[in-house]
């Protein structure tokens, strides 16, 4: 159940980012490197963008929620089958 919301936390900020890139890009070529970065290297990307832009604490704070819950999902989860091997 974690593992799944995670996921979808990290989904949301990725493409929130996304949007909040294209929208505060000054160039196109900005707004495509902070696009591309954001979809491939969340949450890192997402606090770097905070922290350059100064927008976006919402998403920020989303994806490192969603990274937490999805390694707690992970985490737990692999728990589970390692305990029921032989």
């Amino acid at each position: 159940m974690f593992l799944g919301i995670g996921a979808l936390l990290m989904f949301i900020c990725a493409v929130w980012f996304i949007v909040l890139s294209v929208q505060l890009g000054a160039s196109t070529g900005e707004k495509v490197v902070w696009a591309i970065v954001n979809f491939f290297f969340q949450p890192l990307a997402g606090i770097i963008f905070f922290f350059v832009k100064k927008q976006g604490l919402v998403p920020m704070i989303l994806g490192i929620l969603g990274v937490v819950l999805y390694g707690y999902g992970f985490t737990t989860s692999m728990g589970e089958i390692m305990s029921t091997m032989p």
